[in-house]
C-alpha cells in the first residue's frame, strides 16, 4: 500500500471535527500500519478515545504511538 493509502486510512480514524495528531504521532501511526498492516487494519477511531483498555497493547509500534499521544499537546490539545 502507498503512503497515500496508508494516509487515507489514517484519516478514518480522526472525527471530521478532530484534528489529526501531530507530525510524529502520525509517523507512529505510518509505522504501525506498515509494520502491522493486519492489526491496523483493526483499529477504529474508539480505540483512540480509551487508549488504556485498547486491545493493541503489547504491540510495540501501538505502545510507541499510545505513549507520544498522551503526552503529546498537540496531538490532543
Amino acid at each position: 500500500m502507498g503512503k497515500r493509502g496508508r494516509d487515507e486510512l489514517i484519516g478514518r480514524l480522526f472525527e471530521v471535527a478532530e484534528d489529526l495528531p501531530c507530525p510524529e504521532g502520525i509517523a507512529l501511526l505510518r509505522a504501525f500500519s506498515e509494520r502491522r498492516p493486519s492489526d491496523f487494519a483493526f483499529l477504529k477511531s474508539s480505540d483512540l478515545a480509551d487508549l488504556k483498555s485498547s486491545a493493541f497493547t503489547g504491540i510495540a509500534e501501538w505502545d510507541a504511538f499510545k505513549d507520544h499521544y498522551v503526552c503529546c499537546g498537540l496531538c490532543h490539545g
